[in-house]
């Protein structure tokens, strides 16, 4: 199966959309592992664990589905 190239903005949104409301920013970077990953700025630090773990298991399924484009 042939990946989609998405953008980092693109990524950033389908992710933020995954995880729901709330007061975070989502920043996708080139990761080693997968080809890319999140990164979650909560604005409220005891979330900052809770989101960050939601969004690996996010990451995880859509790396199978989408490439960073450059």
């Amino acid at each position: 199966m042939d990946k989609q190239s998405k953008t980092a903005a693109d990524l950033e949104q389908i992710v933020k959309v995954r995880m729901g409301t709330g007061d975070f920013d989502v920043i996708v970077q080139r990761g080693p592992d997968a080809g890319w990953h999140a990164i979650v700025q909560a604005h409220q630090p005891g979330e900052a664990h809770h989101l960050q773990l939601m969004a690996d298991a996010i990451v995880t399924e859509l790396c199978q589905h989408y490439d960073l484009s450059d």
